[in-house]
């Protein structure tokens, strides 16, 4: 993952970064709309405990809801609904202090009991995945010591427990929130929503942080990234998240901007180590030792890209694994394959298409694996389809969008809500066992170049490049900032139109 170097959360409250002063003097000033695109699915949900994470649904609850932590756009942690998180000696105690003043869209105040409901609701949720992220946390472990004060008990000492709650899944809702009415505390209050074909977002003018500089916020939902280029093009919308990186270069010629950033937004082609022909990591090896990881950075992602290593979490702030830079090597491919008996290996690997750039690497890579005698059959499906399956597909191609410390647990554990590649290695859970209980940088870094090596050498994921975020927007939008978290389109503070 590129860009700046991401500080390692250890057990002091000095962690984090200070909370950001309280900007209710901010002049929520500005009419005017903006319109955003994004490929959605019929099946989103305001509700943030999801069976899913959707590009659509993440845009709708970055703008509505708020996190106890969050990721900062240079990597860094900083205080969001919190403003401190201190612990016991033993890291198996956490109390956690609440920014005072925060407003629900009720108009009541956020407190110790929207953080209960909140935590519980998640842990609780049938069909949740990233409950399992916080599997260190008890259900019903956390206590109200005041009104702006709760006291977290945990399973097991968790040294990076700020960290854990930056994670962009785990959004609080105020006590009482249902699947059909969410009660939040963000920028933006919901007008109405359609899943599928458009939101109205209006300018919640109580809210806490910078608020955006225009009044209401439109959504509007498509099927694929070439739907969204026209749209740019005809003028339908204001903003998008992402093109095809075909498309960028002759969109900007055409007088859209285009906001680069460097972004921790991997791609990942997954294949299912619990099943065959992946569960065989000569197979594995294989399919690594194909990809020209140069030729797919330059042609998949049109150059905003470089090449990566099949590990996650090259951007954390300790030094990379002491491994080699995996490079096209065909004729050790073929001869791991003749090994294995798979010679003539036949497989199909879906995508969504939902990302730029995931259509490209597929097609491109099912190229590449043609030269070596593998036959790769690319199936674009809806997101919906795709996500009916979520974690059965046997080869798909998957997105990480967090530093290691994240995706340790949500994309490398055996229960983690994106493990597509069903990793489950003995020596993998130990040291992260030994990571999360530690809360030493020293120590966390060790710990993740030994992770990092482990997944090098017989993790089911394959990382070919690392690429920019491009946020597209037209000349009228003004204030968007760069975001290692491909968040540039969503994020609104002090944004203006017109």
């Amino acid at each position: 993952m590129p860009g700046l170097a991401l500080m390692l959360v250890t057990a002091a409250t000095v962690s984090c970064s200070p909370p950001a002063e309280p900007t209710a003097s901010t002049p929520g000033g500005g009419s005017g709309t903006l319109t955003l695109g994004v490929v959605g699915s019929t099946k989103d949900m305001l509700y943030p405990y999801a069976p899913q994470q959707t590009i659509s649904e993440d845009a709708l609850w970055q703008n509505t809801l708020d996190q106890l932590t969050a990721y900062a756009p240079d990597g860094s942690i900083t205080y969001a609904l919190a403003e401190s998180m201190t612990p016991n000696k033993s890291l198996d105690v956490w109390t956690v202090k609440l920014r005072p003043g925060v407003k629900l869209h009720s108009g009541k105040t956020f407190g110790a009991d929207d953080v209960i409901f909140s935590v519980k609701s998640l842990l609780t949720e049938e069909g949740y995945p990233f409950a399992s992220n916080l599997d260190f946390v008890k259900p019903d472990g956390q206590k109200k010591i005041d009104d702006l004060t709760v006291e977290f008990h945990l399973k097991r000492p968790f040294g990076p427990f700020a960290a854990a709650w930056a994670y962009s899944a785990f959004k609080m809702i105020g006590a009482g929130s249902t699947k059909d009415k969410v009660d939040g505390t963000g920028p933006f209050t919901v007008k109405s929503f359609s899943p599928g074909a458009q939101a109205v977002l209006e300018r919640f003018d109580a809210y806490w942080g910078t608020k955006p500089g225009f009044s209401t916020l439109n959504v509007h939902f498509f099927q694929d990234q070439t739907a969204i280029t026209n749209a740019l093009r005809g003028g339908q919308i204001n903003v998008a998240p992402s093109v095809p990186f075909s498309d960028a270069k002759a969109l900007e010629s055409a007088g859209v901007k285009v906001l680069k950033s460097d972004s921790m937004n991997v791609l990942s082609l997954d294949m299912r180590t619990d099943i065959p022909p992946f569960n065989d990591n000569r197979v594995r090896e294989a399919m690594k030792l194909i990809a020209d990881r140069e030729q797919i950075a330059s042609n998949a992602f049109g150059g905003f890209a470089k090449p990566a290593n099949d590990y996650n979490g090259a951007s954390a702030s300790c030094p990379a694994p002491d491994v080699p830079q995996r490079a096209q090597d065909l004729a050790r491919a073929k001869a791991l394959l003749a090994e294995a008996g798979k010679s003539d290996l036949k497989v199909e690997l879906v995508t969504d298409g939902a990302f730029p750039g995931m259509m490209e690497l597929a097609q491109l890579f099912a190229q590449q694996a043609g030269e070596a005698g593998v036959t790769v059959t690319v199936r674009k499906m809806d997101v919906a389809t795709l996500l009916n399956k979520w974690l059965e597909w046997p080869f798909i191609i998957n997105i990480t969008s967090s530093p290691m410390i994240n995706a340790i647990t949500d994309h490398l554990l055996p229960n983690g809500g994106n493990n597509a590649a069903h990793f489950d290695d003995p020596e993998f859970k130990k040291i992260a066992g030994d990571l999360f209980a530690s809360g030493d940088v020293g120590r966390q870094c060790g710990d993740i170049q030994k992770l990092q090596k482990i997944q090098w050498e017989r993790g089911g994921n394959l990382i070919a490049v690392t690429s920019q975020d491009l946020t597209i927007h037209t000349a009228n939008v003004r204030g968007l900032q760069p975001d290692l978290f491909g968040r540039s389109a969503f994020r609104y503070g002090g944004v203006s139109v017109g």
